[in-house]
């Protein structure tokens, strides 16, 4: 009953969350990366040990009903592990990010921050070991990790912790796409940057031609005028 309890609400937290990514991504008026999420059975969080007792208790309710033969114990095994579930969603944890901007969101119903990569000054990957942690895949040899990202202002934007274990190529693969993704960037406003310098230079050279260039000007003006209206020395009068 207590497997029952739990493989109920993994499938049905499973479910919702994957009917969230597809129904409200994170990311707006862009296409998703990468994502990554703090994940329920394997993070070793003291939020997490309470949705996994939640459906334990559910579990035990369910095994009084098969015991005992009282019916309303199955039902409220049922809400409990709704319980769990509910709970699963409103502390649940995720980061996306798009071509051009990084997002996180704590809870389902939680404010989706929006960071743009362009005011991004630094990132890395951090690892830690959860100490004291407990989660039933690992037991206490468990380790998370997160993006760690500083923006331009000096500020550090809180990113949600996930299993290294079974996270970390998702949280390097997403540190790997930022980087990328701010080196195309440099390069673009270095190359503007360039263009713009040499269109002043062309457009200063033509406002101010080297001295050569105008002398040749004043002596073409010149030739032009004796053209039209030419320095001939009068005839002289015949006698």
């Amino acid at each position: 009953m207590l497997g029952l309890a739990l493989g109920m609400h993994w499938f049905v937290s499973r479910t919702a969350k994957a009917v969230a990514w597809a129904a409200a991504p994170l990311a707006t008026g862009e296409a998703e990366a990468y994502r990554y999420e703090r994940r329920t059975y394997h993070t070793a969080h003291a939020e997490m040990l309470w949705i996994i007792a939640l459906a334990l208790c559910g579990g035990l309710l369910f095994w009084g009903a098969l015991h005992w033969s009282h019916g309303w114990l199955w039902v409220a095994g049922l809400l409990l592990v709704a319980a769990a579930v509910a709970l699963d969603l409103w502390v649940w944890e995720r980061v996306s990010a798009s071509a051009n901007f990084l997002w996180a969101q704590r809870g389902l119903r939680g404010e989706v921050k929006q960071v743009a990569i362009e005011n991004i000054r630094d990132l890395s990957v951090e690892e830690n070991d959860t100490a004291g942690g407990f989660t039933f895949r690992h037991g206490r040899a468990n380790r998370s990790c997160r993006l760690l990202v500083g923006l331009a202002d000096k500020q550090q934007v809180d990113l949600p912790w996930t299993d290294a274990h079974t996270g970390l190529d998702d949280v390097e693969a997403m540190a790997n796409h930022l980087r990328a993704r701010q080196s195309i960037r440099g390069e673009g406003q270095a190359l503007k940057q360039a263009q713009d310098e040499a269109g002043a230079a062309a457009r200063a050279a033509a406002a101010q031609p080297a001295s050569r260039d105008a002398e040749m000007m004043r002596e073409l003006k010149r030739l032009r005028k004796n053209a039209l209206a030419p320095d001939v020395p009068k005839a002289a009068p015949r006698k």
